[in-house]
């Protein structure tokens, strides 16, 4: 009788461990790791790229000038926020293929939690517990914020007139040294994309979050918004792009335009798009359709010889795609050169 007692509650034990536990821990390494990684991310040499947007920004704008594909200037034009997080996913990917940094964060994120299992079925064994139910209602309080365990999941693992707490909890911590090599080991053969595609803390969403606040683009030029975080009332940026980089056209002529947003803001011209259902309205009333965006008008401020640059040579490729014509440009944009260029994208943002 004694020996199948004991067979009884190794049995027990090897069935929470492999029902309860189990799945309580990949779900709780799963939630941690999202949040590790973006520290370990945020920490690393890579953190230089998320100093601050501004720098951000400078990286991203330089590699697309250093690229030179006009599909790349569309993407991160049309849909900003997409494009960044799709770039930081990029350098996540590339980070943890080059080294096991990714490896050892899961396993120490398996060994705290396992430790912690540890000192809580000691703690327990120590207390006036009756029963193997009672035990492991009280492993569940206590572990209630790290470990999220299903009562139906129990229901496999509990048996009547169990008297011995002890004896079950000892057995438990006997198995958990095969289920953390378990673990380890079905982590160690899911590729990389597969465990990213499981976290319920997105990285880069987090990072994104972290770093660039809204992410809102300005409606006319497509300029992402410079506010700091995520709570402020209205977006703004600095210096706005030429609009026709945004799809904006000439009224009459349909042709691209080159002026930026604090000129047009500044004077009787119009524009139309989905928001106003197609209809002109004056650039100087845009607060009508946009409240949470403040553009000041200053028609003495000039776009920067970057975009002077991109929008000269892309006009037909943009004016094609936009379904407009080519816009008028300058004369003088026609002569900046790409090292013009990236003297003036150091100079935006003040990198030497």
């Amino acid at each position: 009788m004694f020996l199948l007692m004991n067979l009884i509650y190794q049995i027990r034990a090897k069935n929470f461990c492999d029902q309860c536990l189990h799945p309580a821990l990949v779900s709780y390494i799963n939630k941690r790791l999202g949040i590790e990684i973006v520290d370990d991310i945020l920490n690393s040499a890579q953190s230089i790229g998320y100093a601050s947007r501004s720098f951000f920004q400078f990286t991203v704008l330089k590699e697309l000038l250093e690229e030179g594909n006009v599909d790349s200037y569309l993407e991160y034009l049309g849909a900003y926020e997409k494009f960044v997080k799709n770039w930081i996913q990029e350098q996540i990917f590339d980070y943890y293929a080059e080294n096991e940094c990714l490896k050892k964060l899961e396993e120490d994120i398996l060994s705290a939690i396992v430790k912690k299992i540890i000192e809580t079925l000691e703690k327990l064994k120590h207390q006036d517990i009756e029963t193997v139910s009672e035990f492991l209602d009280s492993f569940c309080r206590e572990m209630q914020k790290e470990l999220v365990i299903s009562k139906d999941s129990l229901l496999g693992v509990q048996f009547k007139n169990a008297t011995v707490p002890a004896q079950f909890s000892a057995y438990v911590e006997n198995f958990l040294p095969d289920l953390q090599q378990q673990i380890i080991f079905e982590y160690d053969i899911l590729d990389l994309q597969s465990k990213l595609s499981k976290l319920p803390v997105s990285p880069q969403d987090e990072i994104f979050k972290r770093v660039f606040g809204c992410g809102k683009q300005c409606p006319f030029c497509k300029i992402p918004c410079e506010a700091g975080g995520s709570a402020h009332q209205e977006h703004f940026a600095t210096v706005h792009r030429p609009k026709g980089l945004g799809m904006c056209r000439e009224k009459e002529s349909e042709k691209l335009v080159y002026d930026i947003c604090s000129t047009a803001v500044a004077s009787n011209t119009e524009f139309k798009n989905r928001d106003t259902n197609g209809e002109y309205y004056p650039y100087k009333d845009y607060r009508a359709y946009y409240p949470d965006w403040c553009i000041q008008p200053d028609p003495s401020i000039n776009a920067s010889d970057y975009w002077k640059f991109v929008l000269n040579k892309y006009n037909r490729d943009f004016a094609r795609i936009y379904e407009a014509k080519p816009a008028d440009l300058p004369a003088d944009w026609k002569n900046i050169t790409e090292e013009q260029a990236l003297k003036a994208l150091k100079d935006i943002y003040n990198m030497r």
